[in-house]
């Protein structure tokens, strides 16, 4: 139960990042165990996730919300697990 509710807490925050109306730019950063592990950024003017991995670096770029919420899981998933 456990992990269907971090998912859906990630799912939560990106999907909350789209109906921002603040701004063009919506920008949350994932931490686990108070160690920022990733960061997420939406762009309203393309539509896109920017998805940013600290630690290894990579950087995707996804169109689809449920893709950016499993590499933030995984993302978290592999730090909590790496302890």
């Amino acid at each position: 139960m456990a992990v269907k509710s971090q998912l859906l807490q990630i799912i939560r925050r990106l999907d909350a990042m789209q109906h921002d109306r603040s701004g063009r730019r919506q920008r949350r950063t994932f931490e686990q165990f108070g160690i920022p592990v990733c960061e997420v950024t939406y762009n309203r003017d393309t539509d896109e996730f920017i998805f940013v991995r600290f630690r290894p670096q990579e950087r995707f770029r996804f169109d689809d919300l449920d893709l950016a919420a499993i590499e933030v899981f995984n993302s978290l998933y592999d730090l909590q697990h790496t302890f």
